[in-house]
């Protein structure tokens, strides 16, 4: 009853709010969404997932771990959700039956059908049935990005690569490294701990000299330059925006987050705001944390609460947030007072916060 009460509110305040929006479709529609996308809530600190239209489908009885501060919200990835009970990680389909039971030390998203998990200490890869096809060996290993992933072996050995049968494909030779992005491989290298860039072959695109570096995003990858500045260089290695930046990120939605000084008198503290591919400022540097764009939304902080501005910089959701997550298909989940909710993209509650 109380489900059913709860889901009969939702529905009501879903149509006052979106009614222009025409959440409500034919029930094979209404289907099709819902094994497309869940959305994860919490109630009484356990979690559950609903539909769109913000209607429970899988009842909140899954471990809310909170320590986990970039896995959490959990989400569905290759039709399967990470899921926690005692402390064990497992997957979920979306109908909420434990598909694969929870027996490992950690579990991320599905990624080129395979999913990346700890199991006594080491990492390797499970299928959807939940059968290794890559033998947990690994001391550190990332989850798979077009076909291949970056692992290494043990905790003095490199980095390299694997495709999804575990095969290396990249020998383990470099100090650091991360997944493909745009085609090409971030690396470090022992010589001079310097950051250069391959491609699947593992052959030098672009040869290794920046300090520091980034992944590839939307053809633009941030990398320190002259006088340990910020710039940006295309996937040829030019430089497409000068070093000027205390920081940088990747590009998202054709916007990036940069940093820059508060005041020619105060170097040290640093403001953020959003750069476009010239690198001229879109939203000026007056953050004290930015975070990249999602679904025509960014997440900034300021005075130690979170709120969203939009492209033309404007505080679409004042800061008032605990902590809050990237809008995905107009929705974005909030914490305030340890009680999760979810909000439109005016800021609007759909879902008040629930403990």
């Amino acid at each position: 009853m109380k489900a059913t009460v709860r889901s009969l509110f939702l529905i009501t305040a879903i149509g006052l709010i979106w009614t222009s929006c025409k959440l409500i479709e034919s029930s094979s529609t209404e289907h099709t969404r819902t094994a497309k996308q869940l959305y994860p809530f919490v109630e009484n600190q356990k979690v559950g997932f609903m539909d769109q239209n913000l209607i429970q489908r899988i009842a909140p009885r899954f471990q809310l771990r909170t320590s986990d501060r970039e896995a959490w919200p959990y989400s569905f990835s290759e039709g399967l959700a990470v899921v926690y009970r005692s402390g064990a990680a497992g997957y979920i389909n979306p109908e909420g039956e434990l598909v694969i039971s929870p027996r490992f030390e950690e579990a991320y998203a599905f990624e080129n059908g395979r999913g990346l998990v700890k199991s006594n200490g080491r990492y390797g890869y499970i299928d959807t049935s939940g059968e290794f096809v890559i033998r947990p060996t690994f001391h550190r290993a990332r989850s798979f990005q077009d076909g291949r992933a970056a692992v290494q072996q043990n905790r003095d050995s490199g980095w390299g690569f694997i495709d999804t049968d575990g095969n290396f494909v990249i020998e383990p030779r470099f100090i650091a490294a991360e997944n493909f992005s745009d085609g090409l491989a971030l690396v470090q290298t022992a010589d001079h701990r310097e950051w250069g860039y391959i491609d699947r072959s593992g052959t030098f695109v672009i040869d290794p000299q920046y300090r520091e570096a980034k992944s590839f995003s939307e053809g633009l990858a941030p990398v320190q330059l002259g006088f340990r500045q910020w710039g940006y260089i295309d996937t040829s290695g030019e430089i497409a925006i000068p070093s000027k930046f205390l920081e940088a990120d990747p590009f998202s939605e054709e916007l990036a987050v940069v940093a820059m000084p508060e005041s020619n008198n105060n170097l040290n503290q640093k403001k953020y705001g959003y750069i476009n591919r010239d690198g001229r400022f879109i939203i000026l540097p007056s953050y004290d944390q930015a975070y990249a764009f999602h679904n025509g939304r960014g997440r900034i902080r300021e005075h130690g609460h979170m709120g969203f501005v939009n492209r033309r910089g404007q505080m679409v959701v004042d800061p008032v947030y605990d902590r809050t997550w990237d809008y995905t298909d107009g929705f974005a989940l909030v914490m305030l007072d340890s009680k999760y909710g979810y909000i439109n993209k005016e800021g609007i509650f759909v879902l008040e916060p629930i403990n």
